[in-house]
């Protein structure tokens, strides 16, 4: 059967999992009483080093932490979607989580059919609210546009002559421009405070699952000029990021610290622009242990609450200058703030 439990060790945020075929209706381990929380990922899979994967993570923590119990399917098809929401209610979970803008419909379809059981969506909130659905969304614009300061400031040091940044988007939704127009106009910004002319060029493959279309668009950007690479859009931007790799360009990361994901690419990544997805999902399960599911309500991410934010620098702590990183350091303070428009 599709439905799996995985046991998973997070250590520096890298995720190793182990599958284990489910034969019950109770996921392995899972106690009288437990919260039976099951997550419904899009084709991405839980392997995306990223979006997926932090999800996942954040369930796993809820697993060992608190009276919860988890497991998993892996969505392959938008056809098939509202087929495993119906796997789960089938096997009497209590909370359903699924992931990303790809499973809207689905998720408003299942949850006003199976009124009694909680629905968590990831990157949605619904309009006018479903009383047992919670949506869980990121002011990620606010982190992408000091990503896109950092990018336009890494090529203008490292190319001088002819700075350009880029970027591979996976599909063109909301919550994947949400990134792209923040950090394209923290570049024009950059170029406005610096009076350069650094140039922006990119591209949307239309899928998530696409590493080897990720890495040919990332490649034909670099030849076009493309020192910095930004990869959004799950196992398609780690192609993206793969292809700076192999042709000593740079890159930053998207969703979670992929230096921690992608051990081999960290050693190209400038920074990665984060969603804290674990501690989100973390933040709704435990409130709904506690007896307070916060059905028709929205979690925001954002710089404030630590829901959103920059990933360290890693390598190039020291190879960053102090000036520039006093300046994102700035912008950010001034995002949060309100006194700077990301652009979304």
């Amino acid at each position: 059967m599709r439905l799996s439990k995985i046991a998973v060790i997070v250590l520096l945020g890298i995720s190793l999992f182990s599958t284990i075929a489910c034969e019950s209706a109770l996921p392995e381990g899972c106690k009288a009483g437990d919260l039976k929380v099951g997550m419904l990922s899009d084709a991405a899979g839980l392997d995306d080093a990223g979006f997926n994967a932090n999800t996942w993570a954040g369930l796993q923590k809820a697993d060992m932490n608190l009276a919860v119990c988890t497991g998993f399917i892996e969505g392959q098809d938008e056809a098939d979607y509202e087929r495993d929401i119906v796997e789960f209610v089938n096997q009497d979970y209590n909370m359903i989580v699924t992931v990303g803008f790809l499973l809207i419909d689905a998720t408003r379809k299942m949850a006003q059919q199976y009124p009694d059981v909680n629905f968590v969506i990831i990157d949605y909130a619904y309009d006018p609210p479903i009383i047992n659905v919670a949506g869980i969304t990121f002011n990620i614009d606010e982190a992408a546009f000091p990503a896109g300061y950092l990018a336009a400031g890494w090529a203008a040091l490292q190319d001088p002559d002819d700075p350009q940044v880029g970027y591979v988007g996976g599909i063109k939704i909301p919550p994947v421009e949400q990134f792209i127009v923040a950090y394209e106009a923290g570049v024009a910004y950059y170029n406005s405070q610096k009076s350069k002319n650094v140039e922006v060029k990119g591209t949307y493959i239309g899928d998530f699952d696409a590493f080897d279309q990720g890495r040919i668009q990332g490649n034909s950007l670099i030849d076009e000029g493309v020192d910095v690479l930004f990869a959004v859009g799950g196992k398609t931007g780690n192609g993206c990021l793969a292809a700076a790799k192999e042709r000593s360009k740079w890159g930053i990361g998207a969703d979670v610290d992929q230096y921690f994901t992608l051990p081999n690419e960290k050693d190209i990544l400038i920074t990665s622009c984060m969603k804290r997805l674990d501690n989100a999902v973390y933040s709704v399960v435990e409130s709904t242990v506690n007896g307070a599911f916060p059905g028709g309500g929205i979690y925001f991410g954002r710089l404030k609450n630590d829901g959103v934010g920059l990933a360290p620098y890693h390598d190039y702590e020291d190879q960053i200058p102090v000036e520039l990183k006093t300046e994102i350091d700035a912008i950010i303070e001034s995002i949060k703030s309100g006194d700077i428009d990301t652009g979304w």
